[in-house]
C-alpha cells in the first residue's frame, strides 16, 4: 500500500522545520573563527574550489540550454527540459555562489577587517534570516521544493523566478540574476549593501 502525502500535510511539515531552523542559535562568523581559527588557512582554497565549481556548472547550464533550444522538439519538451535544468542545476549554482559569499564573508572577518559599511555580522545575519517570499507582491505557486513565480526585476509573461526556501536564495532564469535576500533587495530597490541591510532589519 502506497502512502499518499496531501499538500496540507507538506505545508503542515515545512512550517514545522522552518520554525525549527529558526529557533537554532546561530554563531556570528567572528564566533565561528574563534572557535575554528584554522578557518583562516583553509576558507583561500576553498574560495578557489567553489570558484571553480560554479563556472563549471554556468557552462553546463548554457549549453543544455542552447542544445534545447536548437532541438526540433516540440515546446511542451522544451519547457520540461529547461525546468527540469532550474530544479537540478540552477540550484546548485545558487548554493554555490550562496557558499562563495559566506566564504568571502569569513575571509573579510579573519582579515580583521570591519564590515562593509560599518554594517556589524550581527545585523548581516538578521537580514539573512527574513524569507524572500515574504518581499514578493506577486502571487507564487509551489513547484516541488520551489516557490515560482513572475520576477518582480523585470518584465515576462513567463513565470521564471524560483525562490529556493531551504537556503533563502532565489535565481531568475529570464534575467539571469540571483542570491541571497540582500542580493534580491538591492537589486528590487536599487539599494547598496548597506541600504539593503538597514531595509530588512528595520
Amino acid at each position: 500500500m502506497t502512502l499518499q502525502i496531501s499538500d496540507d500535510y507538506y505545508d503542515y511539515a515545512f512550517k514545522l522545520e522552518k520554525e525549527w531552523r529558526s529557533s537554532l542559535p546561530r554563531l556570528t562568523d567572528k564566533e565561528l573563527l574563534a572557535v575554528f581559527p584554522e578557518a583562516k588557512q583553509i576558507v583561500p582554497g576553498i574560495v578557489e574550489e567553489l570558484e571553480i565549481k560554479q563556472q563549471e556548472l554556468v557552462i553546463t547550464i548554457k549549453e543544455k540550454l542552447i542544445r534545447i533550444r536548437n532541438t526540433d522538439s516540440d515546446d511542451f519538451s522544451k519547457w520540461f527540459w529547461r525546468e527540469w535544468i532550474k530544479n537540478n542545476e540552477g540550484a546548485k549554482l545558487l548554493q554555490v555562489e550562496k557558499q562563495i559569499i559566506r566564504q568571502k564573508r569569513l575571509l573579510m572577518v579573519g582579515s580583521g577587517k570591519a564590515p562593509k559599511n560599518s554594517i556589524t555580522e550581527e545585523q548581516i545575519q538578521e537580514a539573512l534570516q527574513v524569507p524572500i517570499e515574504n518581499l514578493i507582491n506577486g502571487a507564487l505557486r509551489k513547484s516541488g521544493k520551489t516557490l515560482c513565480g513572475l520576477c518582480p526585476l523585470h518584465q515576462e509573461k513567463h513565470p521564471s523566478f524560483y525562490i529556493y526556501p531551504q537556503s533563502n536564495s532565489f535565481y531568475c532564469f529570464g534575467c539571469n540574476r540571483g542570491g541571497d535576500v540582500i542580493n534580491f533587495v538591492s537589486l528590487l530597490h536599487d539599494f547598496s549593501f548597506k541600504e539593503a541591510i538597514n531595509y530588512l532589519t528595520n
